[in-house]
């Protein structure tokens, strides 16, 4: 089902995709950040394509959709935590995301974990719901809920088409690289635009939080597309929200953001959840 290295890598981005998406929320020019991690994600990919194979012709029609896909994702990620809290938001945007991808990966190419690792899915999707469910009747805005939606239907889709994709491409590294150049390219075209030509006034701090997230966020997701050539993409897709929970904690110790007791419930859903995946190898 998965191995015991692709279970901890996944969950290793998992951690890394929150602490990413912390930074974003935790800064005010949330635009400029955003230049910068799409910035680093050209950079990154092009030094994966250097030391890559050159993807197969088959994957590019996935690729050049996941392409247009993540950089809706930016966008509508961007949007989320301009309106809504990360504990409110996140786990909406993330939440939808296992389950559509499970139910993908079997319409599309026949694959679905059974016995102990569709159990653990449930139980990740679960715990990752009760969040949802608290953002849902809870949202600051409107438009923080309707944004998050997006994201999350982007993820689901970019998941799929870059499970897909990579395994096309027999080179996970190399479709990686040349995504991450492709979207680099576009994102900041759309970031450059909406931060308003502010750049050149960036501050230090700006500046660090977002190459540090930047590096954060092409590693993680190098890591998850590189697993999902060898691994159910229900499985890695519901590993790898398991970033709800990080973001949750995140959200409660940083950002003093509440309630904690449904964290609790929703962290022990997942554990379970966790525990199943990993006897299912």
């Amino acid at each position: 089902m998965i191995s015991l290295n692709a279970f901890f890598l996944v969950l290793i981005a998992a951690f890394l995709h929150a602490l990413w998406n912390s930074f974003v929320k935790g800064n005010k020019r949330k635009a400029t950040v955003m230049i910068l991690i799409v910035l680093l994600h050209f950079l990154f990919g092009v030094v994966l394509s250097l030391f890559s194979s050159f993807p197969s012709v088959e994957a590019w029609p996935f690729l050049i959709v996941s392409v247009f896909v993540h950089v809706l994702y930016f966008y509508f990620l961007f949007q989320s935590y301009n309106w809504g809290d990360l504990s409110e938001v996140y786990p909406l945007m993330r939440g939808i995301a296992p389950l559509l991808v499970t139910l993908g990966a079997f319409l599309f190419i026949g694959e679905l974990p059974v016995g102990k690792g569709l159990i653990g899915i449930i139980f990740i999707s679960l715990g990752i719901i009760i969040l949802s469910v608290y953002g849902l009747f809870n949202a600051v805005t409107y438009k923080s809920l309707y944004f998050a939606i997006l994201t999350g239907l982007c993820i689901a889709s970019y998941s799929l088409l870059d499970g897909i994709g990579a395994r096309e491409a027999k080179t996970a590294l190399g479709y990686a690289g040349w995504l991450f150049i492709l979207e680099g390219v576009f994102g900041l075209s759309m970031f450059w635009i909406l931060s308003k030509k502010d750049f050149f006034s960036i501050d230090k701090k700006t500046l660090f939080i977002g190459s540090f997230g930047g590096l954060l966020s092409s590693i993680a997701y190098a890591i998850v597309i590189y697993v999902k050539v060898t691994s159910p993409l229900g499985l890695v897709s519901s590993l790898r929200e398991t970033s709800v929970i990080f973001a949750s904690l995140i959200g409660l110790i940083i950002f003093r953001e509440k309630p904690w007791h449904l964290r609790i419930v929703a962290a022990i859903a997942v554990t379970i959840g966790l525990i199943f995946i990993s006897l299912s190898r």
